[in-house]
């Protein structure tokens, strides 16, 4: 029987580094799994999700911590997570869509990638591909049509040369650091 295979980290801090939430005022992210439409989600021989959110999570301090099923273990393929940061009255400060695969893995919400959709891209038809090197000259093939390339999070950054061949092979014009995260917004 499968198990979620997705641990979510994320510590909400406010504007200057303090703990947003407290035990006497916790703050609060709220999930919730969208994008599979009429059909009920499910993970293939273990469960139905008849309960798919949205749930919150309270952060007093210290954090939070949860297990998620992987977006690749939900079918209907293209579901993705919704996730808000809402304020001591229930308003929602921020929220991003984003999607889980490949675990196990534990994914810090603070460093994870949030889908954000081209103009006349429906959001379920996307994903992003990492594709970071060291060296220019190194390629990597696409999981589907490449319609932009983002540097640490940035679009059409002046410094990302790359190009793309055949609408799926990128190769990359330049050198990365350490820590940079280069993704291709494909369309698959």
């Amino acid at each position: 029987m499968a198990t979620p295979n997705i641990t979510l980290t994320a510590t909400l801090d406010d504007l200057v580094g303090n703990p947003a939430g407290s035990t006497a005022n916790p703050a609060k992210l709220r999930i919730a799994l969208c994008g599979y439409g009429p059909v009920l989600p499910h993970i293939v021989g273990t469960a139905n999700l008849a309960r798919p959110g949205p749930y919150s999570f309270f952060d007093t301090g210290t954090g939070i911590s949860t297990k998620l099923w992987g977006n690749d273990q939900i079918t209907p393929a293209g579901t993705l997570y919704e996730i808000a940061v809402l304020d001591g009255n229930d308003n929602v400060v921020q929220c991003g869509a984003y999607r889980f695969i490949g675990g196990p893995l534990t994914v810090d919400l603070s460093n994870a990638m949030q889908i954000v959709p081209p103009y006349g891209y429906p959001i379920s038809g996307i994903s992003y591909a990492a594709c970071t090197g060291a060296v220019p000259g190194t390629a990597y093939a696409s999981p589907g049509l490449v319609i932009a390339v983002t540097y640490n999070g940035v679009f059409l950054r002046p410094s990302v040369d790359y190009t793309v061949a055949g609408g799926t092979s990128i190769t990359l014009n330049f050198v990365t650091q350490t820590g940079d995260m280069i993704y291709a917004l494909c369309v698959v």
